[in-house]
């Protein structure tokens, strides 16, 4: 009986070594909305990955200096992400909402599971909120519907023109600033739309 205490107490000293020499993982980070970060002629550019819509915006309750704006995942429309738009300091200036396409540095690949079908972006439709010392870009897949002519009755496009509108209101607010009457976007989609 002695013998087999012995044996199970060495080969816990065993296993603690093993455990003491492998490395630790480390803590789960946060993971970032934004794939890229640069700077152009003194201003910073953020870039986040690319997101399916909206799922929420606001200005933060806790901090009202703050104004969230939460995303939706590409692959899954339960995987929310967000980031804060800060009030602008003295020497900085909200210069407005832009809209345009960018042509992806890589294709990117995406599975819609719903409908089981796989396609290939090669270029994704962004809300740019643009300041004196920097911008950001905010890429959206599900822009691209606001560009088709043929999905304009539909409830998904009503809804997120809606959201877009709502947005813009809520955002040149919480900057002071003026919006032109009937918003950006509709002026951007009568452009584009094919």
């Amino acid at each position: 009986m002695t013998a087999l205490l012995e044996r199970l107490k060495q080969k816990q000293k065993e296993l603690k070594l093993d455990a003491d020499n492998k490395p630790k993982a480390k803590k789960g980070k946060k993971a970032t909305v934004f794939s890229k970060i640069e700077e152009v002629k003194g201003r910073k550019i953020y870039h986040t990955k690319i997101f399916n819509d909206f799922y929420t915006f606001g200005i933060s309750k806790n901090e009202p200096t703050k104004f969230f704006i939460s995303l939706r995942g590409i692959f899954n429309i339960e995987d929310i992400s967000m980031f804060h738009l800060f009030s602008v300091r003295e020497d900085d200036e909200f210069m407005g909402i832009y809209y345009g396409i960018r042509k992806l540095d890589k294709a990117f690949i995406v599975k819609n599971f719903n409908k089981k079908e796989t396609y290939t972006l090669r270029k994704c439709e962004y809300i740019e909120f643009r300041f004196k010392k920097g911008s950001v870009f905010c890429y959206l897949n599900g822009l691209h519907i606001l560009l088709k002519k043929d999905r304009v009755n539909s409830p998904y496009y009503n809804t997120l023109l809606n959201i877009i509108l709502e947005l813009e209101t809520e955002l040149y607010a919480f900057y002071s600033k003026k919006l032109s009457k009937g918003g950006i976007i509709p002026e951007w989609i009568k452009k584009r739309q094919k």
